[in-house]
Protein backbone atom coordinates (compact mmCIF):
# COMPACT_ATOMS: atom_id res chain seq x y z
CA UNK A 1 0.00 0.00 0.00
CA UNK A 2 2.97 2.58 -0.35
CA UNK A 3 2.24 3.39 -3.64
CA UNK A 4 -0.03 6.54 -4.71
CA UNK A 5 -3.27 6.60 -6.50
CA UNK A 6 -4.20 2.96 -4.48
CA UNK A 7 -7.40 2.50 -3.46
CA UNK A 8 -9.02 1.36 -0.05
CA UNK A 9 -12.45 0.55 0.59
CA UNK A 10 -13.91 1.30 4.44
CA UNK A 11 -17.38 0.43 4.95
CA UNK A 12 -19.02 3.68 3.93
CA UNK A 13 -16.71 5.04 1.73
CA UNK A 14 -13.79 5.02 -1.15
CA UNK A 15 -10.69 6.42 -0.09
CA UNK A 16 -7.70 7.35 -2.43
CA UNK A 17 -4.12 7.22 -1.35
CA UNK A 18 -2.63 10.79 -2.93
CA UNK A 19 0.45 10.67 -1.33
CA UNK A 20 2.75 8.98 1.13
CA UNK A 21 3.34 11.33 3.96
CA UNK A 22 5.87 8.58 6.15
CA UNK A 23 4.94 6.33 9.74
CA UNK A 24 6.63 4.67 12.78
CA UNK A 25 7.15 1.26 13.77
CA UNK A 26 3.37 0.80 14.73
CA UNK A 27 1.69 3.03 11.56
CA UNK A 28 2.46 3.84 8.29
CA UNK A 29 0.69 7.62 7.40
CA UNK A 30 -0.86 8.52 4.01
CA UNK A 31 -2.49 11.40 2.63
CA UNK A 32 -6.21 10.78 0.98
CA UNK A 33 -9.22 11.48 -0.77
CA UNK A 34 -12.81 10.57 -1.28
CA UNK A 35 -14.52 11.45 -4.75
CA UNK A 36 -15.82 14.90 -3.71
CA UNK A 37 -12.32 15.90 -3.68
CA UNK A 38 -12.10 16.00 0.74
CA UNK A 39 -9.21 15.56 2.16
CA UNK A 40 -8.13 12.97 4.95
CA UNK A 41 -5.23 11.63 6.50
CA UNK A 42 -5.78 7.90 6.83
CA UNK A 43 -3.34 5.82 9.42
CA UNK A 44 -2.89 1.91 9.18
CA UNK A 45 -1.23 -0.30 11.51
CA UNK A 46 1.87 -1.66 10.67
CA UNK A 47 0.87 -5.25 11.48
CA UNK A 48 -2.28 -6.91 13.40
CA UNK A 49 -0.33 -6.75 16.64
CA UNK A 50 0.08 -2.60 16.35
CA UNK A 51 -3.64 -2.22 16.17
CA UNK A 52 -4.32 -1.63 19.58
CA UNK A 53 -2.35 1.51 18.88
CA UNK A 54 -4.83 2.67 16.52
CA UNK A 55 -7.76 1.22 18.48
CA UNK A 56 -6.80 3.33 21.64
CA UNK A 57 -6.62 6.39 19.77
CA UNK A 58 -9.79 6.48 17.86
CA UNK A 59 -11.10 5.98 21.65
CA UNK A 60 -9.64 8.85 22.54
CA UNK A 61 -10.40 10.97 19.82
CA UNK A 62 -13.62 9.93 20.09
CA UNK A 63 -13.80 10.76 23.86
CA UNK A 64 -12.43 14.12 23.22
CA UNK A 65 -14.94 15.24 20.89
CA UNK A 66 -17.78 14.28 22.82
CA UNK A 67 -15.67 16.12 25.42
CA UNK A 68 -15.23 18.96 23.31
CA UNK A 69 -18.99 19.29 22.17
CA UNK A 70 -20.25 18.90 25.95
CA UNK A 71 -18.58 22.25 26.87
CA UNK A 72 -18.94 24.23 23.98
CA UNK A 73 -22.87 23.82 24.16
CA UNK A 74 -22.22 24.38 28.42
CA UNK A 75 -20.88 27.81 27.50
CA UNK A 76 -22.84 28.79 24.95
CA UNK A 77 -26.09 28.39 27.37
CA UNK A 78 -23.88 30.63 29.88
CA UNK A 79 -22.51 33.57 27.54
CA UNK A 80 -25.48 33.32 25.16
CA UNK A 81 -23.40 35.04 22.32
CA UNK A 82 -23.30 33.40 19.03
CA UNK A 83 -20.05 34.79 18.10
CA UNK A 84 -18.12 33.72 21.32
CA UNK A 85 -16.85 29.76 21.58
CA UNK A 86 -14.11 27.50 23.44
CA UNK A 87 -13.60 25.71 19.85
CA UNK A 88 -11.33 23.21 21.36
CA UNK A 89 -12.56 20.82 18.94
CA UNK A 90 -9.82 22.73 16.44
CA UNK A 91 -7.19 21.54 18.40
CA UNK A 92 -7.14 17.67 17.65
CA UNK A 93 -8.40 15.56 14.73
CA UNK A 94 -11.83 14.59 13.74
CA UNK A 95 -12.03 10.76 14.09
CA UNK A 96 -13.97 10.09 10.85
CA UNK A 97 -13.82 6.38 10.81
CA UNK A 98 -11.98 3.20 11.80
CA UNK A 99 -12.00 -0.21 10.69
CA UNK A 100 -10.62 -2.96 10.39
CA UNK A 101 -9.30 -3.59 6.86
CA UNK A 102 -9.71 -7.29 5.42
CA UNK A 103 -7.90 -6.33 2.37
CA UNK A 104 -4.86 -5.44 4.46
CA UNK A 105 -4.23 -8.24 6.39
CA UNK A 106 -6.99 -7.49 9.42
CA UNK A 107 -5.10 -4.02 10.12
CA UNK A 108 -6.68 -1.44 11.42
CA UNK A 109 -7.20 1.75 9.72
CA UNK A 110 -8.29 5.37 11.19
CA UNK A 111 -9.32 8.06 8.69
CA UNK A 112 -8.71 11.68 10.08
CA UNK A 113 -10.13 15.05 9.17
CA UNK A 114 -9.61 18.77 10.06
CA UNK A 115 -12.90 20.44 8.36
CA UNK A 116 -11.92 23.73 9.12
CA UNK A 117 -8.97 22.79 6.37
CA UNK A 118 -9.82 22.01 2.57
CA UNK A 119 -6.32 21.39 1.69
CA UNK A 120 -4.21 19.62 4.35
CA UNK A 121 -0.97 19.99 2.96
CA UNK A 122 -1.13 23.73 4.53
CA UNK A 123 -1.07 22.22 8.07
CA UNK A 124 2.55 22.18 8.56
CA UNK A 125 5.42 21.46 11.42
CA UNK A 126 6.01 24.41 13.45
CA UNK A 127 9.68 22.81 13.65
CA UNK A 128 10.17 22.90 9.44
CA UNK A 129 10.08 27.15 9.83
CA UNK A 130 13.17 27.43 11.27
CA UNK A 131 15.22 23.92 10.09
CA UNK A 132 13.30 24.11 6.17
CA UNK A 133 12.02 27.53 5.81
CA UNK A 134 15.18 29.18 7.61
CA UNK A 135 13.30 31.95 9.16
CA UNK A 136 11.85 33.33 12.45
CA UNK A 137 8.67 34.57 13.45
CA UNK A 138 8.20 37.40 15.65
CA UNK A 139 6.81 37.69 18.69
CA UNK A 140 3.35 38.45 17.70
CA UNK A 141 2.91 35.30 15.89
CA UNK A 142 4.91 33.30 18.67
CA UNK A 143 2.17 34.76 20.65
CA UNK A 144 -0.67 33.01 18.96
CA UNK A 145 1.34 29.77 18.58
CA UNK A 146 1.97 29.13 22.19
CA UNK A 147 -1.51 30.64 23.14
CA UNK A 148 -3.26 27.84 21.36
CA UNK A 149 -1.03 25.22 22.45
CA UNK A 150 -1.48 25.98 26.64
CA UNK A 151 -5.04 26.38 25.64
CA UNK A 152 -4.39 22.80 23.86
CA UNK A 153 -3.24 21.69 28.09
CA UNK A 154 -5.86 22.98 29.49
CA UNK A 155 -8.23 21.06 27.37
CA UNK A 156 -6.14 17.88 28.01
CA UNK A 157 -4.98 18.15 31.08
CA UNK A 158 -8.80 18.97 32.61
CA UNK A 159 -9.40 15.73 30.95
CA UNK A 160 -6.36 14.15 32.85
CA UNK A 161 -4.22 13.46 29.42
CA UNK A 162 -1.23 14.50 28.69
CA UNK A 163 0.55 14.42 25.65
CA UNK A 164 3.56 12.10 26.63
CA UNK A 165 6.83 12.42 23.97
CA UNK A 166 4.62 14.11 21.57
CA UNK A 167 5.24 17.74 22.41
CA UNK A 168 7.81 18.84 19.61
CA UNK A 169 7.91 20.58 16.92
CA UNK A 170 7.50 17.70 14.31
CA UNK A 171 4.09 17.18 15.97
CA UNK A 172 2.71 20.06 16.08
CA UNK A 173 1.23 21.52 13.61
CA UNK A 174 0.19 25.19 12.30
CA UNK A 175 -1.90 26.76 9.31
CA UNK A 176 -0.55 30.07 8.87
CA UNK A 177 -3.58 32.00 7.58
CA UNK A 178 -6.44 31.44 9.99
CA UNK A 179 -3.81 30.91 12.99
CA UNK A 180 -4.97 27.17 13.66
CA UNK A 181 -2.58 24.34 15.97
CA UNK A 182 -3.14 21.32 16.91
CA UNK A 183 -1.46 17.81 17.54
CA UNK A 184 -0.36 15.86 14.82
CA UNK A 185 -0.11 12.26 16.90
CA UNK A 186 -1.79 11.25 20.20
CA UNK A 187 -0.94 7.75 19.97
CA UNK A 188 1.22 8.36 22.80
CA UNK A 189 -1.12 10.29 25.12
CA UNK A 190 -1.44 8.81 28.70
CA UNK A 191 -4.86 8.68 30.83
CA UNK A 192 -3.95 10.17 34.51
CA UNK A 193 -6.87 8.23 36.24
CA UNK A 194 -5.94 10.36 39.60
CA UNK A 195 -5.18 13.43 37.17
CA UNK A 196 -2.01 14.74 35.85
CA UNK A 197 1.16 14.98 38.47
CA UNK A 198 2.60 18.52 38.11
CA UNK A 199 5.69 17.96 37.21
CA UNK A 200 3.92 15.85 34.00
CA UNK A 201 1.58 19.11 33.80
CA UNK A 202 5.28 21.23 33.96
CA UNK A 203 7.06 19.73 31.47
CA UNK A 204 4.60 19.46 28.69
CA UNK A 205 4.01 23.37 29.21
CA UNK A 206 8.15 23.87 29.23
CA UNK A 207 8.05 22.27 26.23
CA UNK A 208 5.55 23.99 24.44
CA UNK A 209 7.31 27.01 25.47
CA UNK A 210 10.62 25.36 24.31
CA UNK A 211 9.20 24.81 20.73
CA UNK A 212 8.10 28.13 20.63
CA UNK A 213 11.29 29.72 21.40
CA UNK A 214 13.37 27.66 18.82
CA UNK A 215 10.66 29.18 15.87
CA UNK A 216 11.60 32.26 17.54
CA UNK A 217 15.31 32.07 16.72
CA UNK A 218 15.84 31.80 20.40
CA UNK A 219 17.79 29.07 22.19
CA UNK A 220 15.40 27.56 25.78
CA UNK A 221 18.99 25.86 27.18
CA UNK A 222 20.88 29.41 26.78
CA UNK A 223 17.86 31.49 28.02
CA UNK A 224 17.89 33.84 24.88
CA UNK A 225 15.77 35.06 22.37
CA UNK A 226 16.43 37.93 19.87
CA UNK A 227 15.72 41.25 20.65
CA UNK A 228 12.44 42.40 18.83
CA UNK A 229 11.21 46.03 19.27
CA UNK A 230 7.53 44.29 19.83
CA UNK A 231 8.64 43.05 23.03
CA UNK A 232 11.37 46.52 23.77
CA UNK A 233 11.47 45.96 27.74
CA UNK A 234 11.49 42.08 27.44
CA UNK A 235 8.31 41.40 29.28
CA UNK A 236 7.47 38.54 26.73
CA UNK A 237 10.73 36.96 26.52
CA UNK A 238 11.05 36.56 30.07
CA UNK A 239 7.72 35.28 30.43
CA UNK A 240 8.20 32.62 27.38
CA UNK A 241 12.02 31.58 28.96
CA UNK A 242 10.22 31.56 32.19
CA UNK A 243 7.46 28.71 31.30
CA UNK A 244 10.63 27.30 28.99
CA UNK A 245 12.40 26.73 32.82
CA UNK A 246 9.30 24.91 33.76
CA UNK A 247 7.83 28.47 35.78
CA UNK A 248 4.10 26.94 35.32
CA UNK A 249 2.39 23.62 36.66
CA UNK A 250 -1.03 24.38 35.36
CA UNK A 251 -1.81 24.92 32.28
CA UNK A 252 -5.25 26.76 32.70
CA UNK A 253 -3.28 29.59 35.64
CA UNK A 254 -0.34 29.34 32.46
CA UNK A 255 -2.55 30.32 29.44
CA UNK A 256 -4.90 33.19 31.78
CA UNK A 257 -1.22 34.91 32.89
CA UNK A 258 0.04 34.87 29.05
CA UNK A 259 -3.50 36.28 27.67
CA UNK A 260 -3.24 39.01 30.60
CA UNK A 261 0.56 39.53 29.26
CA UNK A 262 -0.21 39.40 25.97
CA UNK A 263 -3.08 41.98 25.83
CA UNK A 264 -1.21 44.29 28.06
CA UNK A 265 2.08 44.82 25.57
CA UNK A 266 -0.66 44.57 22.31
CA UNK A 267 -3.69 45.65 20.95
CA UNK A 268 -6.10 42.57 20.53
CA UNK A 269 -6.34 41.98 16.65
CA UNK A 270 -5.50 39.41 13.84
CA UNK A 271 -1.75 39.05 13.21
CA UNK A 272 -0.87 37.54 10.06
CA UNK A 273 2.19 35.11 10.36
CA UNK A 274 5.46 37.24 10.00
CA UNK A 275 8.45 35.89 9.49
CA UNK A 276 12.42 37.38 9.47
CA UNK A 277 15.08 35.64 7.58
CA UNK A 278 17.02 33.61 10.29
CA UNK A 279 20.68 34.76 11.23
Amino acid sequence: MDEENYVLESPTNIYTITKVLGGTDSFNLYLCQVGTGQQFILKIATSVAENGVLDREAVLLGDMREEATRLEEEYARVTQDPNKALNYQLCFWELVESFISSTQGNRRVNILGYPAVDDLSTLVPVGHITSRDCVRVDPKTSAWMLGKLLKLLVFLHSQNISLGPHVTGENILIERHEHYVIVFDLTGAVFHSEGIPQEIAREEISQAAREVIYVLGGDPDMGVLPKDEQDADGRYANYVLGLARGGECDAKEAHAKFYELVRSLWPREYWPFTSHPLN
